[in-house]
């Protein structure tokens, strides 16, 4: 599994000790095994999130993000990890909203 971050960091072989730093030090971060399906973050300015949590499941057509507030960066570190054991139990950590697919004007 990959973890590429906003700073462009990438790391192929993650271990939870790089998800624990990368996720705490950097900005975005993106978990995932291939372009379509992923977990990412990024911190959130404004309250009364901490982070912007989303993941898409091999489309854009399955693209989530978490509604439930607080979303700390514990919250989003524990999810990466459970997401890097494929531990699926981290999307019942979350409330979801599956996010409208941008449509193109061609």
């Amino acid at each position: 599994m990959k973890l590429e971050l906003e700073s462009g960091d990438v790391y192929d072989d993650v271990t939870e000790a790089d998800i624990v730093e990368a996720i705490k030090g950097d900005g975005f971060a993106i978990l995932g095994d291939d372009p379509m399906t992923y977990i990412q973050c990024a911190p959130q300015p404004d309250a009364p999130a901490e982070y912007v949590l989303e993941y898409q499941d091999g489309s854009e057509k399955r693209h989530f993000h978490a509604i439930d507030t607080p979303v700390t960066v514990d919250r989003v570190v524990a999810a990466f990890v459970k997401y890097a054991r494929k531990d699926a139990s981290w999307k019942r950590d979350f409330k979801w909203e599956k996010d409208e697919p941008i449509e193109s004007f061609d």
